[in-house]
């Protein structure tokens, strides 16, 4: 017969290990639920509509590329609008022309293709330079494509150069993208990412987006 004294404290240690996992547990819900918010509000895109060319935004590697090109097979948009970054690689030549060719692998006319004129160091130019190229060949939107993390932020900036200009954006995230709202959190690079695009975002508030890439 175990003693009512001896009972007693093994029902207070019992309550207080269940009570502490259920702490631990609140709490990782709680984190989740904000690492998850944290993504998520970086990700937006807009309902789809036909336009007169799709973007791929400079940078990001094939994701955009091949999205964009998807888009266009899918007869969205006639025409791809490709921003020129520069050089990635010192030595490697234009980034255009790699993502020109990577389009053409992925089965689009090299006539479908126009790349904006100059080089863009960040979305901002980007922006500028694509309402120009709009503007030059007479296109009244756009479907923008880039990383999901990237697609709040561009938004914003393209809606503001785009303001009383007559021309419609749309933006569109790439949906085969490694970075999800309830996971990035779970890599470096989702990490990286993540806390960049929150401070280009604070430039972006404070008006310092015009620099930032």
């Amino acid at each position: 017969m175990i003693p009512r004294q001896a009972g007693r404290s093994q029902a207070k240690a019992g309550f207080g290990l269940r009570s502490c996992l259920l702490v631990i547990l609140v709490t990782l819900a709680l984190f989740y639920i904000f690492m998850r918010g944290l993504g998520a509000f970086l990700i937006t895109g807009d309902t789809l509509k036909k336009g007169d060319a799709v973007v791929a935004l400079g940078g990001g590697g094939d994701w955009r590329v091949e999205e964009a090109v998807r888009l266009i097979e899918e007869k969205w948009a006639m025409n791809l609008i490709l921003t020129e970054p520069g050089e990635i690689n010192p030595g490697e030549g234009l980034a255009s022309r790699f993502f020109r060719e990577t389009a053409i692998e992925y089965g689009l006319s090299p006539n479908a293709i126009i790349v904006t004129d100059g080089v863009q160091r960040s979305t901002h130019d980007e922006a500028e330079a694509v309402l120009a190229l709009m503007q030059k060949h007479n296109f009244k939107s756009v479907i923008v494509v880039t990383d999901p993390f990237h697609t709040q932020r561009t938004r914003m900036i393209f809606r503001e150069v785009f303001d009383e200009s007559g021309r419609t954006v749309r933006v569109h995230p790439v949906p085969s993208h490694w970075y999800r709202s309830g996971t990035w959190f779970f890599s470096r690079e989702g990490w990286g990412n993540t806390v960049r695009e929150y401070g280009k975002m604070v430039g972006f508030w404070l008006g310092l987006y015009k620099t930032l890439d």
